[in-house]
């Protein structure tokens, strides 16, 4: 009796904690990251209040108690719930192989923080996922020409800008460092690259790199207004694409914010499990490729590249109509 007793206590505990759980990411998912406070709970992971619901429903399940049909039907409910949420913002269902044309530029992101960019398995995992346009930040010195030319081909040339490079076999009009700054934990840079796909008839893609501070700490809001401020200043001008490390997750103030009306490349048309840090078990989705309503998204992952703390995001993109008219704010 005395186990039955503890086990249906374990049980209730567990079904506590997920309603807490639950309350928790409502809120945040409510709210998002305008407020210091909310942005931690913005945070939450939705696969994480998904297992804490199913983990409450299967310990209630095998212990039993009274109202037992009404404390399992609130589990499910609570599981249907996330379950969507994870559906809807983690994993992609996207045509996986949706036909490509020439046309198509496939771009490649990579934050390659850790533990050093001129690791040679950094070399191996950019070599083995080739792509039209490579952006990189924190780019070290598997950016040097001679490096580039050994993981991306002989005709493949680089160009930088800040801590980013941009490598490609294409023509490359532009490479500017727009602005950059701050201390350890709080440092911010934006960058701007043109690059001339040969299927665009002339038609540059006007490309903005960022990447944002990391510490948690920092309040969302202000570095989107830091950010939008810089882009202002800094003169970035219209673009159609904006791709880096954002350290900010879907639907944060700093995306609604500084680019409106851009698109999330992943959310539209990825396959497969879309966060990307930390890079061996991914919760958060805080690199993104963000695209105008111009751009036509084909299709999008997100790779491991068996090396450092990010994933990489890829996206397929062709040119849609009108010609691409994109800003930055």
């Amino acid at each position: 009796m005395a186990r039955l007793t503890l086990r249906r206590r374990c049980a209730s505990l567990a079904e506590v904690a997920s309603l807490a759980a639950f309350a928790a990411w409502s809120v945040g998912r409510a709210l998002g990251d305008a407020w210091v406070w909310s942005q931690w709970l913005f945070w939450i992971p939705s696969i994480t209040v998904l297992a804490s619901a199913s983990f409450a429903f299967a310990v209630r399940w095998l212990v039993g108690a009274p109202m037992r049909v009404a404390r399992l039907s609130l589990q499910a409910g609570l599981i249907v719930i996330t379950l969507g949420a994870v559906l809807r913002g983690d994993f992609g269902v996207g045509l996986g192989e949706a036909p490509v044309g020439p046309d198509t530029v496939r771009v490649l992101q990579w934050n390659t923080n850790w533990p050093s960019s001129d690791d040679p398995r950094t070399m191996a995992a950019l070599g083995g996922t080739p792509a039209d346009i490579v952006l990189i930040s924190n780019r070290g010195a598997v950016t040097s020409t001679d490096l580039v030319r050994r993981w991306a081909g002989a005709d493949a040339r680089v160009v930088g800008a800040g801590p980013f490079a941009l490598v490609t076999r294409w023509p490359v009009r532009k490479a500017i460092q727009v602005s950059g700054g701050g201390g350890p934990g709080k440092r911010w840079w934006v960058a701007r690259f043109e690059v001339l796909p040969p299927a665009w008839e002339g038609q540059s893609l006007r490309i903005a790199m960022v990447d944002l501070p990391s510490r948690p700490s920092l309040s969302r809001s202000a570095v989107a207004d830091a950010l939008l401020q810089a882009c202002e200043e800094g003169a970035l001008g219209e673009v159609d694409l904006v791709a880096g490390d954002f350290n900010a997750t879907d639907g944060s103030v700093i995306l609604t914010r500084c680019f409106p009306g851009f698109r999330d490349a992943l959310r539209e048309a990825g396959r497969g499990w879309l966060a990307t840090w930390p890079r061996q078990f991914p919760l958060w989705r805080i690199d993104h490729v963000l695209v105008t309503p111009e751009i036509e998204v084909v299709r999008g992952r997100t790779v491991d590249p068996g090396i450092s703390g990010h994933r990489m995001t890829e996206a397929w993109l062709r040119r849609g109509q009108p010609a691409v008219n994109g800003s930055s704010r």
